[in-house]
């Protein structure tokens, strides 16, 4: 099930193609100011990156987040826009955005707010100076943005891998920057928990991945949907679902972090 170890000769910083992706669903409130601020940290790397792109998956808006974006791409030729006929959930709309890009790292974040761009330069060199196939941020401050109701459906998303596979995914829900091969794996999971499959996907086949610590915001505005008791229900389906798959294994030894 697993593949060989990658050809980690791409972490040189010359042919890294750097895709932002984003899903979006009823942002107005922060979908211009977030992807203007990744244009500009982008438009900063030019000595870590060959080329870069950014692209937004409209999961079907409500609001004025459609015409923000048309508005968006017609001013920045780099910026591609999707959008889905029909409210299809989180993971779709993240899916959507990792099949869409192009290039050969995927910097996958949220479109509201709460993932500081900056901290995109952060994942970027744990890429490239430590030769890591896979950064994930690990959210430092989470007691001073989530309420406590958060806190504990996040501790538990991470704390099963740990229990069930054996794999410590961290920070599983939060932004990563991979190879895209590593996001053109299918996991099982139709939820949320699709993010955890991934990391145990990628430890057992062998790619190195590095764990950067950040902080991160509260929402400038908008309604957060990620811990709603649909995506929490399915979560917890698609990791029994998940055992059938990979099977039960004690903790592995972390050797392959860099």
């Amino acid at each position: 099930m697993c593949n060989p170890l990658p050809n980690r000769t791409i972490g040189a910083h010359k042919l890294i193609f750097l895709s932002v992706a984003m899903p979006v669903y009823n942002e107005e409130l922060n979908i211009e100011k977030v992807v203007l601020d990744h244009l500009h940290v982008l438009e900063s790397l030019a000595g870590m990156v060959a080329r870069w792109e950014i692209v937004c998956v409209d999961d079907a808006s409500t609001d004025h987040t459609p015409q923000i974006l048309r508005q968006l791409e017609a001013r920045i030729p780099l910026l591609r826009t999707l959008r889905h006929a029909e409210n299809r959930g989180i993971h779709e709309s993240m899916a959507s955005a990792t099949r869409a890009a192009r290039g050969t790292h995927i910097y996958l974040t949220a479109s509201d707010g709460q993932w500081p761009a900056e901290n995109l330069v952060l994942l970027l060199r744990a890429v490239v100076d430590s030769k890591a196939d896979m950064a994930i941020w690990v959210r430092q401050n989470r007691s001073e943005v989530y309420d406590a109701r958060r806190r504990i459906v996040s501790h538990f998303f991470n704390l099963l891998p740990r229990i069930l596979f054996g794999v410590d995914t961290m920070d599983a829900g939060s932004a990563k920057l991979a190879l895209k091969e590593i996001y053109t794996f299918d996991p099982i999971s139709r939820s949320p928990f699709a993010e955890a499959e991934r990391i145990i996907w990628a430890r057992r086949s062998g790619y190195r991945i590095a764990y950067v610590p950040a902080a991160f915001r509260t929402r400038w505005g908008g309604k957060e949907t990620g811990a709603s008791l649909k995506n929490v229900l399915a979560s917890l389906r698609d990791c029994l679902r998940c055992v059938g798959r990979y099977g039960l294994r004690s903790r592995e030894s972390q050797s392959n972090s860099p």
